[in-house]
């Protein structure tokens, strides 16, 4: 099976390609920085260098391709520009280019579950509706998603999952989070017991490569977590004794970062807390995977309690140097 992976240097692409060189299936890789691909990419896979929001590079891309794994994504500290460009054009212009080669390839679209909303739910499902928060980062996804369900209704095979936070050795947002508790600088909002919604990133993986091939996926959306119900003093917790440091005990009202963020935005300022923090410090969410373990056969091989102490090693090496002496 021929498989293009987009975004194939960054944390989850980087993984998809290595996975499919691993099972003798490798895959066409696009990327746009050469040191990242050196640093990430081996010798067996066939390299495009290109930008994933360039029609004509993807149109040249998608060619006698079977699966493409959309995996090119800007991070919420990204440019509006760029995250517009990144988190919709991109997919835009992914579907306008295999619609014009003719190419019957099954798409298999990165979504997040953020675009259930900033908001607490338990055991959601893929019926759940979205909800627009004014998170641009987040509301491109929504867009995304909408879009692929009229590309779908117009024949195009696209598969959405909606992955929790993806963890593992270098992941950014787990590595910030440690150098905040190492420096005694984090703080729960709101509550210690909200849940976090998290999956290591080769179960996501496993997903992805599941719904490449599923019979049933096309049209589909699927949750894909660990299926736990971790809470954030649980995560915050294993952190810090990985890292040796003290455990974060202080909690702050909900209600003081949202006023503080409330009153910058009346000053035309960035409140002192972002929204992506917000949701993931101040909300409660657990989801249903259900449907991924039905018919995608998608089941969580690794999990927290197994998996940070092996991550430690990495985390400490992330750390400024006044916090790891």
């Amino acid at each position: 099976m021929n498989s293009l992976v987009t975004g194939s240097t960054g944390f989850i692409g980087r993984h998809v390609i290595a996975a499919l060189g691993k099972a003798g299936d490798p895959a066409r890789a696009m990327y746009r920085d050469e040191q990242r691909a050196r640093l990430y990419l081996t010798s067996g896979e066939a390299r495009i260098r290109g930008d994933a929001c360039d029609p004509a590079v993807l149109r040249e891309a998608v060619v006698g391709v079977d699966v493409v794994y959309h995996c090119a994504a800007a991070h919420s500290t990204e440019s509006d520009e760029v995250i517009r460009r990144t988190n919709f054009a991109s997919v835009e212009n992914l579907f306008a280019a295999v619609r014009e080669a003719g190419s019957s390839a099954r798409i298999v679209l990165m979504s997040s579950i953020n675009v259930l909303g900033s908001r607490n739910f338990a055991n959601a499902d893929e019926s759940a509706p979205r909800v627009r928060t004014g998170d641009l980062h987040v509301d491109l996804k929504i867009e995304a998603e909408e879009l692929a369900e009229r590309s779908i209704a117009d024949g195009l095979d696209v598969v959405i999952l909606r992955p929790g936070l993806v963890y593992g050795v270098g992941d950014v947002h787990l590595a910030k989070l440690a150098r905040a508790i190492s420096r005694g600088k984090f703080a729960y909002l709101g509550s210690r017991d909200n849940i976090v919604p998290l999956v290591h990133v080769s179960d996501m993986v496993d997903a992805m490569i599941a719904a490449a091939h599923a019979a049933p996926a096309t049209g589909r959306i699927y949750h894909v977590t660990d299926g736990t119900r971790t809470t954030i003093s649980e995560l915050a917790g294993r952190l810090a004794r990985a890292l040796g440091c003290r455990e974060p005990q202080r909690v702050v009202p909900l209600l003081v970062p949202r006023l503080a963020n409330t009153v910058c935005g009346i000053l035309g300022r960035s409140g002192p807390v972002s929204p992506a923090a917000l949701r993931f410090l101040g909300t409660s969410r657990h989801v249903s995977i259900d449907l991924a373990r039905a018919e995608l056969g998608f089941e969580p091989k690794r999990f927290l309690a197994d998996v940070v102490e092996e991550m430690a090693p990495w985390l400490r090496e992330t750390l400024p140097v006044e916090s790891a002496a």
